[in-house]
């Protein structure tokens, strides 16, 4: 079992990213003695071997991500295991900052890794972990050419589709798109506006442009601003992070581009909100809650036994609209 060391150089990178909201640890009263809850947490321990993961992720504290901590923090619970979060807690530079939490993840010597892995930094990362020896599962965002051993999360390619499907959908298959999304060298996103593009080639649907907008809400909104102002012609937009389709609701909202059609991804409940106003036409939704939990379950599974049973775990997705917004879930 390795023994997580944190560099004293590293120390102050990961201390502000901890997960569960960067809240405070409680310490246990010089009187509470050897209670049953102890007894349980040394059973899960047990059970779990005594497994220690780094999860990283690309933003600490963003609501999807949360989700995904919590599916964590589940499996912990059952499993015995103990998954520390680390990563940037600022979207406007986390391309840039995970690969510094990456490595430090790997200097920690885990028993394994998981992590956000569709950015060409990542993969170098990825193979450098494996040949220390620590296993890495690749979660939301894939690296097919790195070593992970494994992918769960959604299929971007039938992700990206859904997404043209609805737009066709939602526009009567006729519209001039622009598309915000948080990072031109994600290959995920990439993949889904390809896929996007196979699911609207029937339609008279022609794409404007496509703006970054590093995963910020603020880039977002000005980025849209911007996009209004250049492309008057522009009908609909298509976000693919869930602050870039935020952002396009608010310049609608604000602006009374009422005819304008917004498709984005992810069900933060700010998003649904703007669904049930009729504010954005519809969203591609993920399950992160489910990539956290079985993102545990396939790294002790893989310690366990050498091997998984599968490649890739495809959590799915729903495509939500007013029609479905308050019963999608159920």
């Amino acid at each position: 079992m390795r023994k997580r060391i944190l560099t004293a150089m590293m120390a102050g990178v990961l201390a502000c990213s901890m997960l569960y909201g960067c809240g405070s640890s409680q310490e246990p009263s010089e009187n509470s003695g050897g209670s049953a809850s102890e007894e349980n947490a040394e059973q899960a321990a047990a059970q779990g071997d005594g497994y220690e993961f780094i999860f990283v992720c690309p933003i600490v504290g963003m609501e999807y991500w949360n989700m995904c901590s919590d599916g964590i923090e589940q499996a912990d619970n059952e499993l015995g295991t103990s998954t520390q979060i680390v990563g940037p807690t600022d979207a406007s530079t986390f391309t840039t900052e995970i690969a510094n939490y990456m490595e430090a993840a790997i200097s920690s010597q885990p028993d394994a890794i998981m992590g956000y892995s569709g950015l060409e930094v990542m993969g170098p990362l990825i193979d450098k972990a494996t040949e220390l020896g620590i296993p890495y599962l690749a979660i939301d965002s894939d690296a097919p050419d790195s070593s992970r051993f494994a992918y769960i999360g959604t299929d971007p390619y039938n992700a990206g589709y859904q997404s043209g499907e609805g737009m066709a959908e939602l526009t009567g298959g006729t519209a001039k798109v622009a598309v915000l999304c948080s990072s031109l060298s994600s290959e995920k996103e990439m993949e889904e506006v390809e896929a996007f593009k196979d699911a609207v080639a029937d339609y008279d649907i022609e794409i404007l442009a496509m703006e970054e907008t590093n995963g910020d809400l603020a880039t977002a909104v000005t980025k849209m601003e911007a996009l209004v102002s250049t492309y008057p012609e522009m009908t609909a937009v298509l976000g693919t992070s869930a602050y870039d389709v935020q952002a396009a609701a608010k310049v609608k909202e604000e602006r009374g581009l009422d005819d304008l059609v917004l498709v984005g991804y992810d069900d933060q409940e700010e998003t649904l909100n703007y669904i049930r106003d009729g504010i954005i036409g519809g969203v591609v939704v993920q399950d992160p809650y489910t990539m956290g939990y079985e993102g545990v379950r396939l790294l002790k599974e893989y310690l366990d036994n050498g091997s998984v049973e599968q490649e890739v775990y495809d959590t799915g997705t729903i495509f939500v609209t007013i029609d479905n917004v308050d019963s999608y879930r159920d």
